[in-house]
């Protein structure tokens, strides 16, 4: 079942932005509505509007919409089943729920059975798969000679959520990052992922080399974008100034310095003019990801970390990559966020776990998954900041225990009712 997303009652409607729901409460095929939502419905009588020609405002069309819905906890039980266990329901945990008294005896059954899908083995198992899901990462059959396992960073990823451990341990753990898992017994068996023969520390999945292997690319931009989209839930350009610049046929936007990048400008010899202005500004993005890629450049096509760099600038002959390509000499760093400099990769994960935004994205994606939605950067079903403002401040509060949350979300107001 797809469900959009609803409210809690602390939440001002207002809030909302509404672009998806207020597209099904304007439709002609939306039948609460008549002529599209402008005119009231008698709720006795539907098919007749009432002697009130006010037109409805948006947020009153979208509170008529959550005021109708009905609290079913047999129906979120079918649901959070098959999302927390992967199985229907069994008949006595139905029979259950249609045998409490009333509303508040349901609710306590329900809640009950919840507690016991996340403490059962078949749990961890849908974690790994939310997490393959996730990364778009999956070992196919057996780990050939010489490759790194594809299922390593989701398996730690679930082991922590479902161990209730830190979310931010995903940024910052610096061993047993590549568990191995038995599907029989439900257990995990920890180990450290495989070293290149330049060694390098261990930091969370951002050094997991099946991630690295999956996302080898020119100049390691596809891993930049990777970790942006996958634990920001932004589209680049990753951060914008509060004071745009119009340059040549566009707009600068970026948050960090248009010369802190390499181009023909301020690099007559660059190889790649990321300061082109003749049409979309590439800078935008590149004031971000300059300053972030070339922490991964030197792993390799197989996820190791190599010596040297191993990514190739994309033009004839594909050269090796060098750091002057990202970076003019003078002044270059490595940044998550224009305030947020670090100086190695372990730096960079512990900017990405404080990060708020990156705790935002983690709770908005159990939210979307919980509720049937889309991806959040694909698909573009983003959910307006107030709709998950409180399950964050917890998410925050509770030490980012992310198998809490999603307790939390499966409880929620908004998932029971219909």
């Amino acid at each position: 079942m797809r469900r959009g997303t609803l409210r809690n009652p602390t939440w001002t409607l207002a809030a909302f932005g509404l672009a998806v729901a207020l597209a099904g409460c304007g439709s002609s095929e939306d039948p609460n509505s008549v002529n599209g939502g402008q005119t009231p419905v008698d709720p006795n009588n539907p098919s007749n509007p009432t002697a009130t020609t006010t037109p409805q405002t948006p947020e009153e069309q979208v509170k008529q919409l959550l005021d109708a819905r009905k609290t079913d906890y047999g129906e979120a039980l079918r649901t959070a089943s098959l999302k927390l266990n992967d199985e229907l329901p069994t008949l006595d945990q139905i029979k259950a729920i249609e045998g409490a008294a009333d509303d508040a005896a349901k609710k306590a059954v329900y809640e009950k059975a919840v507690d016991a899908m996340i403490a059962d083995p078949k749990f961890t198992t849908v974690m790994i798969k939310f997490f393959k899901d996730t990364y778009r990462t999956g070992q196919v059959g057996a780990v050939q000679a010489g490759m790194s396992n594809k299922d390593a960073a989701a398996n730690f990823s679930a082991q922590v959520v479902v161990e209730g451990r830190s979310y931010k341990e995903l940024f910052t753990a610096t061993t047993n990052t590549c568990p191995t898992f038995d599907a029989t017994t439900g257990a995990f068996t920890p180990a450290a992922c495989a070293a290149g023969p330049a060694g390098g520390a261990t930091v969370g999945v951002l050094t997991d080399p099946g991630l690295q292997a999956q996302y080898f690319a020119n100049m390691a931009f596809r891993r930049v974008r990777f970790i942006q989209e996958t634990f920001a839930c932004q589209k680049q350009p990753a951060e914008y100034s509060k004071t745009p610049v119009a340059m040549g046929n566009g707009t600068f936007t970026g948050a960090q310095s248009f010369d802190g990048i390499t181009g023909k400008k301020n690099t007559p010899t660059a190889r790649i003019d990321f300061q082109d202005t003749s049409a979309v500004i590439c800078a935008n993005c590149h004031t971000f990801a300059n300053h972030v890629a070339p922490l991964f450049t030197n792993f390799d096509a197989k996820g190791l970390l190599q010596a040297a760099s191993q990514t190739q600038v994309p033009i004839p002959g594909t050269p090796v990559s060098k750091p002057e390509d990202y970076q003019p000499a003078a002044g270059a760093y490595f940044a998550w966020r224009a305030d947020k400099k670090v100086t190695d990769l372990t730096g960079l994960g512990a900017a990405i776990a404080e990060d708020p935004e990156v705790g935002r994205c983690a709770v908005n994606r159990v939210w979307n998954y919980a509720l049937s939605r889309g991806d959040i950067v694909n698909d573009l079903a983003t959910i307006p900041v107030a709709v998950t403002d409180g399950l964050t401040k917890d998410f925050n509060t509770n030490g980012q225990k992310l198998k809490e949350t999603i307790r939390q979300v499966f409880k929620s107001e908004d998932f029971v009712k219909f």
